[in-house]
């Protein structure tokens, strides 16, 4: 059934969305649906020599962010008469440094949109200080301009972690508009954008998930990603409930044919099997975490470089 789709990738062709949706059809645990997940885990063990990485983020504030998404446990609706949290810059580097230390290749730093731009300029300067010069530092911040972008730029910043969500402007606050105008001054900045398909929910259509699949061929993407929606306690979209792990390691194996990503294929969070699905790429976290109740993550649902490191060890990712 996909043996010409599979046979198209092989000789270099880009794959349509058609053909993305014939593969995101094929049934778990079917010979289709192994010989997906073998055609995207043999192009990520080639194209990334067998190699794994791991990135760290740190989540910088919990405050009730406006842009109130509905699966997010730092929207404003899940976060009424909470007192604010923002991390101290001094322990925001130490942190940065021992995230680098430890063998973290790009550094991220999160916040909810709330998070004042000017200030977040200086945690970037200053973590920018400490880091290696061949350990990269992202923003993933809310939605800005291209002036803005410039600045990310000068203070260190060498990419962005930016996304059109999947029910962009239903289950968000944010516009798709807005977000492909922040994507574009991202690219127009000369940044690095990394991309995922996410938060990927069992109502997602396949031809949902394929057009953001194909979404960032149009832009510098080195790095990309899928992530499963998690069911946060309390949130609207809870009721909804989580794909499996079977499907997001089908979702990964398509996502990683539709891109060809050059620098790593990512899964979020750590997942096993999509490790052996295309996936070579996986977080430590700290700090706040849209998908915990845990003020500090790595006391919940995070994990830590040496968590990371040791399932990646375990898929045979050196």
């Amino acid at each position: 059934m996909i043996e010409s789709i599979l046979a198209r990738f092989a000789q270099g062709e880009d794959l349509t969305k058609e053909d993305l949706c014939t593969l995101l059809r094929v049934p778990v645990g079917s010979r289709d649906y192994y010989n997906l997940l073998a055609e995207a885990n043999g192009y990520s063990r080639k194209a990334f020599e067998g190699k794994g990485l791991l990135f760290g983020q740190i989540g910088l504030d919990i405050q009730p962010c406006r842009i109130n998404c509905k699966f997010c446990s730092l929207a404003a609706d899940f976060l009424k008469g909470c007192t604010p949290f923002i991390r101290d810059l001094d322990d925001t580097v130490q942190l940065a440094k021992q995230l680098a230390d430890s063998g973290v290749r790009d550094v991220f730093l999160m916040t909810t949109a709330e998070f004042s731009q000017e200030r977040y300029l200086d945690y970037g300067r200053a973590v920018r200080a400490v880091l290696p010069d061949d350990v990269r530092l992202v923003a993933n911040v809310g939605d800005f301009d291209e002036a803005y972008a410039l600045r990310l730029r000068d203070a260190g910043f060498t990419g962005v972690y930016h996304i059109c969500r999947l029910g962009e402007g239903v289950d968000t606050g944010a516009s798709v508009e807005t977000r492909v105008r922040t994507l574009d001054a991202v690219k127009a900045a000369g940044l690095e954008l990394y991309y995922c398909v996410e938060p990927i929910g069992p109502e997602h259509t396949d031809e949902q998930l394929a057009d953001e699949m194909l979404r960032p061929r149009q832009y510098p993407v080195g790095v990309m990603a899928v992530m499963k929606r998690t069911a946060v306690p309390g949130t609207p979209l809870a009721p909804r409930g989580e794909i499996s792990a079977a499907r997001l390691a089908q979702i990964c194996a398509a996502a990683t044919l539709a891109m060809r990503p050059k620098r790593a294929m990512c899964v979020h969070e750590p997942d096993e099997l999509c490790l052996m699905a295309g996936a070579n790429q996986l977080y430590a976290e700290c700090g706040a975490n849209p998908r915990d109740t845990e003020a500090e993550t790595s006391k919940g649902r995070g994990f830590s470089v040496e968590d990371a490191r040791a399932m990646l060890r375990k898929a045979e990712w050196s």
